[in-house]
Formats: structure tokens, C-alpha cells, sequence
């Protein structure tokens, strides 16, 4: 009688009976085949060693004395290649010798022959329980493993659709805009964060009102990873919200600080602390509002020189005192840099925090991207655990050597254009690949001046192109008595380098660079390609609010001859 438990542990399993007694063969296979969902049976050992490697059985039965090859031997061989498949061994008189070798061997149970059915079942009930718990383990390992697969699809999936709502949050509105001033120059924001989690604990927003104010939001929350990340976004989120149809003037600007400083303070669990900055920017009257709060000192770079504005407020916490404002001229500013304490506070190799570096850092280099690099090559940012966000409000320069040129739009008025400010580069030091890539993208800010603010190209133009139309549209335009592109050139000598603004107006009524959702430009949608090529060839580009004018700026090393 066959005992249930034992057929509920071999019923999947597979053996191999390997005999040379054809009779006690065909037995063997009587008590297995009921057991086992598959038997195998070989003569001798070779052939038993060629099965086994062909149909990978779960157990082997096998007799010790054979032709051919014995038991032992085949063992031995399978051992080579397998360690943990059981062996049964059958045999009428072990001697010693075979009882060591197969003990080495690995051999699981020894069987009397002749051979009793409740012998075999009672050999296999034990050898076949423990496969049967090593599958039921593995069984178990493989769901715990693929539970912690699903769990960190899960996870990567959440932290994917976080991270985009945090994009989705933080907003750079000037990333490629300039603040244009209503007679002349304006103000530019130049942002890099740097995360070290996924959810980072810095946050920023940057908006311009319909009154052509500029306002910006940073904030540092306290720790690493989620819950940092969620009190920033909040406080963001806030902001983005509270500036809708907001209007510039002191008791407005103290509302909106104090608002968003409270709704942080609101939001914060007992031991929690937040910095964070509310900024207005007004390029009219050349003024900043400020209310800081544990935040580093904001840096002004203002006639060649650094001046420090510490924060006269604490780090918020949910005990929120009334807010102190600051009030800041501009008169002579030509940057001013924010930036969240993982800046600053990182440690330089010579010794010492980089704050120390800061304020020469800042009047040496003219984009974000320069004092980064400044900033790695001081410290081993490998080793800093902190966000790190830096703002530069730019102030497009409006001293210097300064060089109009117009012309009418038309090809030669391009040409004579770009050959007018190029000859003023030359002459002023420019020159090399830094130059050839500035007039590459003042090459593509003409021709987009032409298309966009002369043939009112948009869409159209791509199909133009496709219908060979575009070169005919084009060596045909005639333009307007009095139509005319401007080129302004600005130089400026700055720490033994020189600093390169230029300024392309068209008459026309603006364009518009398309988004997607990450705030990049579209290299297919209208001046979307050129404005792309813009960006790769020069430090900095920017179009104002009409989309009209473009700006580049583009920095030299080396020796100039402006004085």
C-alpha cells in the first residue's frame, strides 16, 4: 500500500533506477513507477551516467555491482558535476572500502538486496521529505525575491511619478527668458541645482509678473529624501500659488513673504526647521525686496566688488515671529547669488568652507555652470551629502564698449551685420573656437530675426522646405522702406576677461520656443532647432517676453584689448 504523504513528495519528482538484473529491474520499476511522475532505467553504470546527464533526474536508485561500470564509479562521475542529487545505493554485501568511498560519495541511503518494498519506501520517504523541503524553501525564497522585485518596481515607480510631480512643482518661468528692462538691458536667471536624492530636500520657483517683476522662491528644508523633499514642495506648491495676480509694492510683497513663511510653519512637525527666501526683483526702480530666513548670505557683486547681505530672519519653525523685510539698490549690481547652505558649507581640500572662495568664485566667472565648476575643482563634491541649488540673477550690461549696427533684413543686411560684429570681436581680442561658436549662434539669431520678424515665418517654413519653396520665398523678399534689424554689441572687460553681450531685435511681432513638459525646447517646433543650436554654442542665451529679441553671451579668456 502506498502511503499518501510519501506519493504527495514524489508524485513530481523523476528517478533513474539503474540495474543490471533485468528481473529485479522490472520490480524495482513496479514499486516506482506508482511513486514518481517519471522513472528512467540503464543496465550498468555507463549507461546510467549518460541518463542521468540527459534527463537530469531528482534521485537516483542504483545497484552497487555492474558490468561495465559499478555503482561507485558512476557515482563518482556524477559527482564531478553534481553534488546534491540523492542516491539510493542497492547491494547484497558491502564491503569497507565500498562503505567509505560511498559514504564520501554522498550516497543517502543504503538498501539490503533482495529488495523489500516497505525497505524502499521508508528510504524514500526520508530522502524524498528533504527534496521536497528544499523545494518547498526555494519555493519560498523565489516568492520573497520576486515580492522584493515587485516591491522596488513599485517603489521606482512611485519615486518616478514623485520626482515629476517635484518637476511638475519647481519652475524656472525665465529659464529661457530675459527681464526686459523698458529702456535698456534688463535681468537674466541662471539656475543649477544639484540633488543628491531623488526627492530633494531644495526647492525654487521663478516667476515674472504681468508687471514685468521678477519673483523667486528658494527654499531648504532640513534632512535628506521624502520628508524634506514634501515640506519644500508644499511650500512651493504655496508660493506657485499665492503670486497669481500678484502686484508689486512693499505691503503686497510683506504679505506674500509672510503667507508663505507661515504655511511652511504650519506644515512643520515639532523638531522641524525650514529656510527659505522670498525675493521681488523690480529692474524698474532697480530694487529688491527680501525676506530670508536661515538662509546664507545673499552675495551682490556690485562695481567689482562683494558685498554680504545676511538674513535678518531665523529658520522657520512652527513658532514663525513677525518677518523682517530688506530692501536692496541696485545701482551698479551686476549679479546677485543665492544659493542653499550645501554650497557654502561644503569643505574645500585645502581646509576650510567654500563660502570662503564664494565672493572671488563670483566675481571670476559669469554663469552658474562656471562656479559649480569652480566650486568641484575646490572641494570633492563626492563627499558632500547636501542639496545643493544656486540662483545668479544676471544683470545684462548696459556698460561697456557698446557697437550698433542696423540693417535691413534682407541676406546681404545679415551678412553685413554678422561681418560688423565680427570685425569688433577680432579687434577686441576674441578669438579662437569660443569666437567660432559665438558666430555660429549670432549667425542663427540673425537668420531667425530675418524669418520670424520680416517673412512672419512659422509653421509654414517646414512646409516651405518640403515643397522647395523656402529658397525662392526667400531671395525674393523685399522689404519695407524703413524696415530695419538691429545688432547691439556690448564689451566688457571683466577679471582679465572678456564678456560678450549681443542683442538681435527684428521688428516683427515675436516667436515662441514650444515646451515639453521638462521645459526643453522642441528641436522641430518653430525656431526650436536654432534656438537649440544657440544654447550649445554660447555661455548663455535668452529671448524677452515678445520674442523679439535675442540675447547671447558668450565669455574669452586671455588678454583683450579693451581698458
Amino acid at each position: 500500500m502506498i502511503d499518501p504523504l510519501l506519493k504527495s513528495y514524489t508524485s513530481d519528482l523523476a528517478v533513474l533506477c539503474v540495474e543490471d538484473d533485468p528481473v529485479g529491474a522490472a520490480l524495482i520499476r513496479k514499486m516506482l513507477e506508482p511513486l514518481f511522475g517519471h522513472v528512467y532505467s540503464a543496465p550498468n553504470g555507463a549507461e546510467g551516467l549518460r541518463q542521468f546527464h540527459q534527463q537530469q533526474p531528482d534521485l537516483i536508485v542504483s545497484d552497487l555491482m555492474m558490468p561495465i561500470m559499478d555503482g561507485i564509479d558512476m557515482l563518482r562521475e556524477i559527482r564531478k558535476s553534481n553534488q546534491k542529487t540523492p542516491v539510493l545505493l542497492m547491494t547484497a554485501s558491502l564491503e569497507h572500502v565500498h562503505l567509505v568511498e560511498a559514504i564520501n560519495l554522498g550516497v543517502s541511503k543504503f538498501l539490503a538486496k533482495p529488495l523489500r518494498v516497505d525497505a524502499l519506501q521508508r528510504a524514500l520517504f526520508a530522502v524524498t521529505r528533504e527534496l521536497y523541503l528544499e523545494r518547498v524553501a526555494e519555493q519560498a525564497r523565489q516568492q520573497e525575491v520576486e515580492l522584493l522585485q515587485y516591491r522596488n518596481r513599485y517603489h521606482s515607480l512611485q519615486q518616478e511619478l514623485a520626482q515629476a510631480k517635484e518637476r511638475h512643482i519647481v519652475s524656472n518661468l525665465l529659464e529661457t527668458q530675459y527681464l526686459q528692462h523698458a529702456e535698456q538691458g534688463g535681468w537674466l536667471v541662471d539656475l543649477v541645482q544639484q540633488p543628491r536624492d531623488i526627492m530633494s530636500g531644495d526647492s525654487y520657483s521663478v516667476v515674472r509678473t504681468s508687471d514685468n517683476t521678477l519673483l523667486l522662491f528658494l527654499a531648504d528644508a532640513m534632512g535628506h529624501g521624502l520628508s524634506a523633499s514634501v515640506t519644500s514642495m508644499l511650500a512651493t506648491a504655496f508660493f506657485n500659488y499665492a503670486v497669481q495676480g500678484y502686484s508689486r509694492g512693499e505691503p503686497e510683497f510683506a504679505a506674500l513673504a509672510t503667507s508663505v513663511m507661515s504655511f511652511a510653519a504650519q506644515n512643520l512637525l515639532e523638531d522641524e526647521v525650514f529656510s527659505g527666501l522670498v525675493l521681488e526683483l523690480d529692474p524698474q526702480r532697480k530694487s529688491v525686496q527680501l525676506a530670508s530666513c536661515g538662509m546664507p548670505a545673499l552675495l551682490l557683486a556690485r562695481n567689482g566688488r562683494v558685498e554680504r547681505i545676511r538674513g535678518a530672519n531665523p529658520p522657520v519653525s512652527a513658532f514663525l515671529p513677525p518677518l523682517q523685510l530688506q530692501r536692496i539698490d541696485l545701482e551698479g549690481v551686476s549679479d546677485i547669488l543665492l544659493a542653499t547652505d550645501g554650497l557654502g558649507d561644503a569643505s574645500t581640500r585645502e581646509g576650510g568652507a567654500y563660502r570662503e572662495r564664494l565672493s572671488t568664485d563670483l566675481l571670476g566667472t559669469a554663469t552658474t555652470r562656471e562656479l559649480f565648476a569652480q566650486y568641484r575643482s575646490q572641494s570633492d563634491d563626492s563627499q558632500n551629502d547636501d542639496d545643493i541649488t544656486i540662483v545668479r540673477l544676471t544683470a545684462v550690461a548696459t556698460e561697456g564698449q557698446r557697437y550698433c549696427f542696423t540693417a535691413p533684413p534682407t541676406l546681404a543686411g545679415l551678412s553685413y551685420l554678422q561681418s560688423q560684429a565680427s570685425q569688433q570681436l577680432q579687434a577686441a581680442g576674441a578669438a579662437g573656437e569660443r569666437l567660432d561658436n559665438l558666430e555660429l549662434a549670432l549667425s542663427e539669431a540673425l537668420l531667425n530675426a530675418f524669418e520670424h520678424g520680416f517673412l512672419r515665418l512659422g509653421a509654414d517654413k517646414q512646409r516651405l522646405m518640403q515643397d522647395d519653396a523656402y529658397d525662392e520665398l526667400v531671395m525674393a523678399a523685399a522689404p519695407e522702406q524703413g524696415v530695419e534689424i538691429s545688432l547691439e554689441l556690448i564689451l566688457v572687460p571683466r577679471m582679465g576677461r572678456l564678456q560678450v553681450w549681443v542683442e538681435v531685435a527684428d521688428p516683427g511681432p515675436g516667436f515662441e520656443v514650444p515646451q515639453r513638459p521638462d521645459r526643453k525646447p522642441v528641436a522641430t517646433a518653430t525656431a526650436g532647432r536654432g534656438f537649440m543650436i544657440m544654447q550649445r554654442s554660447v555661455d548663455l542665451v535668452r529671448y524677452n517676453p515678445a520674442g523679439n529679441r535675442l540675447l547671447l553671451m558668450q565669455m574669452f579668456e586671455g588678454e583683450n584689448t579693451l581698458t
